[in-house]
């Protein structure tokens, strides 16, 4: 053997099994020899054969007539001319269904408040020329995310991540199908993460085509958003006026200040429900444009923004006694203000709920005291 040699080699055979010796010279080619002993040589590329795609392995056999034959008839040497062509691999290309773009960030929160799966927008949908059965394996920080089977819109009857015909021109209706990408039920990622997934397509083993294409990995990211803080937008005020005299409360013919406000939004999310709960008997919260009572009193949906535009539009709440509010010495009343984010409030950092407590203080009434001169025995009887 001559010519691109190496990574090829030529094996000496009888019928179908390697032969002994293994020698190529002296081998005995005749249909009629007696049992085993017509040997013919095979070429075969070696285990691990480091070719190149595109190449064509020009090779040549030259068969010659061994020393021992002395009939006049004996042929010249044969030269045979052998090629061996080595297949350039298809390329992966994108089906309709592939989608390499997440969708934004993932609020934590939600991810870990759902029932449900959650889409990451993510999708593998790719196949070649030479394979369309496709198998896919995930890796990475995979313990929050998994990967479903899909048929168009549909999630497939079978979840199996192997053997998965990904071809838009597939003719079998529902037989196209694709991969997806979604964050598990509950799932809990640490807010400020990004998990790094990494899918795996491997040709299936079904595909025996010379130009299949070595397993194409491709890289994910998926952004965990961190939850922005609760900031005091100008008018919140945590600290009360009292104490408060039980005596003037029960006699004021209007509302009376306590002074504590709620004014907080995040980034993400300037608009907020308040709820009021505790001791409540007696107080009210009321909402508040500036100085000036609006003249909306839902207490949902509120933008607190001190940079709102038009500034109108940035509300806070007060907390007020009612008029003639009817508290007992002594008290103290406990309130809780929660706010929540608006359902309106979407961006992936809109920070859970918050909880603020608040206190208000009702004065016991001091006592009246003899200051030295008072005497309430009189001198009588008098005349």
């Amino acid at each position: 053997l001559s010519g691109d040699t190496g990574q090829v080699e030529l094996l000496r055979y009888a019928g179908s099994a390697a032969a002994t010796p293994t020698s190529l010279s002296n081998i005995t080619m005749h249909s009629g020899a007696s049992a085993g002993n017509d040997h013919h040589v095979k070429l075969f590329l070696k285990a691990r054969a480091a070719v190149t795609q595109g190449d064509v392995l020009d090779l040549t056999v030259v068969a010659t007539p061994h020393s021992s034959c002395t009939d006049p008839r004996t042929p010249a040497p044969l030269t045979v001319s052998w090629n061996v062509t080595i297949a350039t691999a298809a390329a992966w290309v994108k089906e309709s269904r592939d989608d390499d773009s997440a969708s934004g960030s993932f609020s934590p929160l939600r991810l870990a408040a759902s029932s449900a799966r959650t889409a990451t927008g993510l999708a593998f949908h790719r196949n070649s020329d030479a394979c369309k059965r496709v198998d896919v394996a995930l890796s990475g920080d995979t313990s929050h995310v998994e990967l479903r089977r899909y048929a168009g819109t549909t999630e497939a009857g079978s979840q199996v991540l192997s053997d998965i015909t990904m071809d838009d021109d597939a003719t079998q209706s529902g037989s196209n199908q694709h991969v997806r990408l979604y964050f598990k039920a509950g799932a809990a990622p640490t807010g400020g993460s990004i998990l790094d997934v990494t899918i795996v397509a491997t040709p299936n083993a079904a595909c025996t085509d010379a130009r299949t294409p070595a397993p194409l990995t491709v890289g994910w990211s998926l952004t965990i958003a961190t939850t922005s803080p609760w900031v005091n937008q100008g008018s919140d005020v945590a600290t009360s006026n009292g104490p408060y005299s039980a005596l003037t409360l029960a006699v004021a013919a209007q509302r009376t200040d306590t002074g504590l406000a709620f004014h907080r939004s995040a980034l993400g999310c300037r608009q907020i429900d308040v709820a009021l709960s505790g001791d409540t008997g007696q107080v009210e919260l009321l909402r508040y444009q500036g100085a000036t009572e609006a003249s909306s009193q839902v207490l949902s949906g509120i933008t607190m923004h001190s940079a709102a535009t038009p500034s109108t539009s940035n509300h806070h709440v007060k907390l007020f006694l009612k008029a003639r509010a009817a508290v007992t010495q002594g008290d103290v009343l406990d309130l809780t203000i929660v706010a929540t984010p608006n359902s309106s409030c979407t961006d992936a950092r809109t920070p859970a709920p918050l909880t603020v407590s608040w206190n208000l203080t009702i004065a016991t009434a001091a006592a009246w005291t003899n200051q030295g001169s008072d005497d309430s025995t009189s001198d009588g009887p008098f005349s």
